[in-house]
């Protein structure tokens, strides 16, 4: 008897996060901590500002259930938010119009995510105005998603002193 994987359709995007980068992105989050956020061209990191990249997926409901909460804990500390979307969240054309919107952008084939070595989510990874990750979160821990808003500005008030 053997183990069989069952893949979720996400559309027109056919890529996924490899096993490793799965299995390990919750353990290994903490060696970023103090690095330099890499760069990649689909994603324009403005420096001198905090700015939050939340990385979520279709199907995930524990985005679907912080969402609202995360951009709340953004605006009230002052820390730029950029969505990032590893699957569109539906194959309808209005739900693909949000990523012409900024601070939203549709991860085709995975780059950002591969980059930030993201295979869980929601993950969240916190960078300074220096350029320096500051905060890697995967997942949304133990925090009820009706509380996530007011842990997360917590977080942000110890890791960037405001």
């Amino acid at each position: 008897m053997g183990i069989q994987l069952k893949r979720v359709d996400n559309g027109e995007d056919k890529t996924n996060p490899t096993l490793w980068t799965i299995l390990t992105s919750g353990p290994l989050a903490r060696r970023w901590i103090g690095k330099a956020a890499p760069q990649v061209s689909q994603l324009a990191l403005q420096s001198g500002k905090n700015t939050l990249l939340y990385f979520r997926t279709r199907g995930c409901v524990i985005c679907d259930l912080i969402d609202m909460r995360v951009a709340a804990a953004c605006r009230n500390s002052g820390v730029d938010l950029i969505v990032i979307d590893r699957y569109s969240k539906s194959d309808a054309p209005e739900d693909k119009e949000i990523y012409n919107q900024p601070g939203n952008i549709l991860d085709f084939g995975g780059l950002i995510n591969s980059a930030f070595q993201i295979g869980i989510y929601p993950s969240l990874v916190l960078i300074n105005e220096a350029g320096q990750i500051v905060l890697k979160q995967v997942g949304s821990g133990k925090t009820p998603p009706e509380q996530f808003g007011e842990y997360l500005q917590d977080r942000f008030s110890i890791v960037l002193a405001i």
